[in-house]
C-alpha cells in the first residue's frame, strides 16, 4: 500500500501552531489588556486551535491530493503562514493594530482557500472541515479589533 507524502499536512499545521503558539503566550502585558465582555479564558484557546489546526491539516490532505499542480499549494501554505504570524506579532511585537489587520487577512484568504478547496474538492469534505475555523476566525477578528480600539 503506497502511502500519499501529502499526509503530513495533517500534523504540520498542529506542530507549527504548537510550536508558535509557544512563542507568543499570554503574559503580564496581555492580562493588563482592556477586553471585551466576549472574551474567552486563556485555557479556552488551545483547545480549539489545537481542534481547529487537525481541522484544518486534514481538509488541506483532502483538497491538495486531488491535484498535481503546485500552484494550489501557494494559497494554503501563504495562508497558513498569515495564521502562524498572529501570536508573535500580538504577543511578542505587542502591535495591536497590526494584529487586527491581519486577522482580517487570515479571514479573507481564508475563504479564498475555501474557494479554491471547492474547484478541487467536488465532495466539498474539505469545505465542511474548514466551516468552524472560519466561524473561529470571525471570532478572533472581533476580538483583536476590540483589544485594538478599547486600548
Amino acid at each position: 500500500m503506497k502511502i500519499n507524502p501529502l499526509i503530513l499536512f495533517v500534523p504540520i499545521p498542529l506542530l507549527l501552531g504548537s510550536l508558535i503558539g509557544n512563542i507568543g503566550r499570554p503574559d503580564g502585558w496581555y492580562k493588563k489588556l482592556k477586553k471585551p465582555d466576549f472574551n474567552p479564558p486563556n485555557y479556552i484557546f488551545p483547545i480549539v486551535w489545537t481542534i481547529l489546526y487537525l481541522m484544518i491539516g486534514i481538509s488541506f490532505f483532502l483538497a491538495l491530493r486531488k491535484t498535481n499542480d503546485i500552484t494550489y499549494w501557494i494559497l494554503p501554505i501563504l495562508h497558513l503562514l498569515l495564521n502562524f504570524s498572529y501570536s508573535p506579532m500580538f504577543f511578542y511585537f505587542r502591535e495591536l493594530l497590526l494584529s487586527s489587520i491581519l486577522t482580517t487577512l487570515i479571514l479573507i484568504t481564508a475563504f479564498l482557500v475555501i474557494y479554491q478547496f471547492s474547484i478541487l474538492d467536488k465532495s466539498l469534505i474539505s469545505i465542511y472541515l474548514l466551516i468552524p475555523y472560519v466561524i473561529w476566525l470571525s471570532f478572533a477578528n472581533y476580538l483583536s479589533w476590540s483589544i485594538y480600539l478599547i486600548n
